[in-house]
């Protein structure tokens, strides 16, 4: 339970910059990891264990997963958050590094600069501008 009140900080939902972004599940403090690009792995936590979870990652993790309540296991994270982040000229989260450039607050878009990305003109043509 440490574990996932550690790593499950983000979640994905529409994004006003592009299509689908990366929010805060909640406050993220300057210097803080996200852990955007962690590997997925199986975790088998009885239902009954979940109050012992902050509740915004149990709320996340049963609306991926509802048949925990019937005692099935489930993945976290589901997708590799990072790819999913937005880009941004004055981005809050460093990629190369990961870590927070500034607080974000609970329901914040997460976002990096894709100019960090060696060769990221040659796929977003933006950025040549």
């Amino acid at each position: 339970m440490r574990e996932l009140n550690t790593y499950v900080r983000t979640y994905l939902a529409p994004s006003k910059i592009a299509g689908v972004g990366v929010f805060a599940l909640r406050d993220v403090k300057k210097g803080d990891k996200l852990y955007a690009d962690m590997m997925t792995k199986l975790y088998n936590l009885p239902y009954d264990n979940f109050p012992d979870l902050h509740p915004e990652v149990a709320e996340q993790i049963l609306g991926q997963w509802p048949q925990v309540v019937n005692g099935s296991a489930f993945a976290y994270p589901t997708t590799r958050i990072q790819a999913y982040m937005n880009h941004s000229d004055t981005p809050n989260y460093d990629a190369v590094n990961d870590v927070a450039l500034e607080d974000i607050p609970a329901g914040t878009e997460v976002t990096e600069d894709y100019r960090k990305i060696e060769g990221a003109e040659k796929v977003f043509a933006f950025l040549k501008n």
